[in-house]
């Protein structure tokens, strides 16, 4: 049952060919959605400050009925953060990108407020969302677009400008080190826990690397000092369950429409959005979770559907026939 419930979320593919030849583009149905995610994420969060007592009916029915959430102190250096994580928030790394790109590099005014008071909404829910992962990549695309826009005004403003994130990245790595990958922290107690598991894993069981344990096996864990069938280290977990090879190819095919952007020379804010939900992904199961595979479908759909891309697949069936 756990391997069939496994593979179902790739079934989702088969949403690729429609999507391609009805010529749907789903930028603006992810969009739409994020607003989803952005109301349940304020409303639940206002209702624990101010509401604690329905607050118990809701914990109930998102954290343990429906599980699609979590509610945790997170403790960042000495800042402590009430996060509320809706398990798709991730997502919002595409609407994040669209917004930016709109406002920043095609300085379009249309919806002008609207679409910065969406932005905002978007920043504070990846904030409030307490993942490490979520939030630098909230800074990252942030300061990505924001160089980008200075380097388009003026290249030598750009240059002056990165070097000055160089030096302050330079004077708070110490800082980030200890906020984020602090040891101590439970969440990253976990996570170095299943790690050096994994490495002890293989290190005993080298068959693993090449054929891999199959669908629905499991380990031990020191993460959670127990037997565990897959955890929050994507890519490691793929290895134990696939094997090396299989991971290989999988990875290239993740990989392929970035590739294929790069090679038209433009970078797009899908590009930067998915780059952002791979990193993402690393640490967090969504990748091959239904959702996931949404945003492969989304992804390869808008590759299979921009003209370069065509124009190419039509040079190379010219030339073979």
């Amino acid at each position: 049952m756990g391997e069939i419930l496994y593979l179902n979320s790739f079934f989702f593919f088969l949403l690729l060919p429609v999507m391609v030849l009805e010529r749907i583009h789903l930028t603006k149905i992810f969009n739409l959605a994020s607003l989803t995610i952005i109301l349940i994420t304020g409303i639940s969060y206002l209702i624990l400050l101010y509401n604690p007592n329905t607050f118990g009916s809701l914990y109930t029915y998102l954290v343990t009925d429906k599980n699609v959430a979590m509610y945790a102190l997170r403790n960042y250096g000495g800042f402590t953060l009430l996060m509320l994580f809706y398990k798709t928030s991730p997502l919002l790394v595409f609407p994040l990108s669209f917004y930016l790109y709109t406002l920043l590099i095609e300085k379009k005014r249309h919806h002008l407020f609207l679409n910065i008071s969406i932005l905002v909404s978007i920043i504070v829910t990846l904030f409030i969302s307490g993942t490490r992962a979520n939030i630098l990549s909230l800074i990252l695309i942030i300061f990505f677009y924001l160089l980008f826009y200075i380097y388009k005004k003026s290249k030598p403003f750009f240059f002056l400008t990165g070097f000055a994130f160089i030096l302050l990245f330079v004077f708070v790595a110490s800082f980030l080190n200890d906020t984020l990958l602090n040891k101590t922290e439970v969440s990253n107690m976990v996570k170095f826990g299943h790690f050096i598991s994994y490495i002890q894993h293989f290190s005993t069981n080298w068959g693993v690397y090449i054929w891999g344990q199959g669908l629905g096996s499991n380990f031990y864990s020191s993460g959670v000092n127990s037997m565990v069938n897959i955890t929050e280290l994507t890519y490691l977990e793929l290895i134990r369950v696939w094997g090396f090879p299989l991971t290989l190819v999988f990875m290239a095919i993740l990989f392929f429409p970035l590739f294929v952007e790069l090679k038209s020379g433009r970078i797009s804010h899908l590009f930067i959005a998915y780059l952002a939900f791979l990193f993402i992904a690393g640490t967090n199961p969504l990748l091959l979770s239904s959702t996931g595979m949404i945003v492969l479908v989304y992804v390869f759909s808008e590759m299979y559907s921009s003209q370069s891309f065509v124009n190419k697949i039509n040079a190379i069936y010219d030339k073979l026939a």
